[in-house]
C-alpha cells in the first residue's frame, strides 16, 4: 500500500478553477472578436420573430445598441 495520502480534493479544486477561468478568457475572447457582429445578428433574429418587441427607445432595443454596455 502507498503511503502517500489520498486526499486530493485540493488539487482537484485547483483543477477545476483553473479550467474554468480558461474557459472564462476563452469565452471573453470570443465575445470582444464576434461583439458586434453578434449584437446584429441577435437583433434582426428578435425584429424577424418579436416584429412590434423592439420600437424605437424600448429598453431591448438600447441594450442591444449598446447604450447600456
Amino acid at each position: 500500500m502507498s503511503r502517500l495520502p489520498s486526499n486530493r480534493s485540493g488539487q482537484s479544486f485547483i483543477e477545476f478553477a483553473l479550467i474554468i477561468i480558461l474557459f472564462a478568457i476563452v469565452l471573453l475572447s470570443i465575445l470582444l472578436i464576434l461583439g458586434d457582429d453578434l449584437r446584429t445578428f441577435i437583433n434582426d433574429l428578435l425584429q424577424t420573430w418579436f416584429p412590434g418587441l423592439t420600437l424605437p427607445g424600448s429598453p431591448l432595443r438600447m441594450l442591444l445598441a449598446g447604450r447600456w454596455l
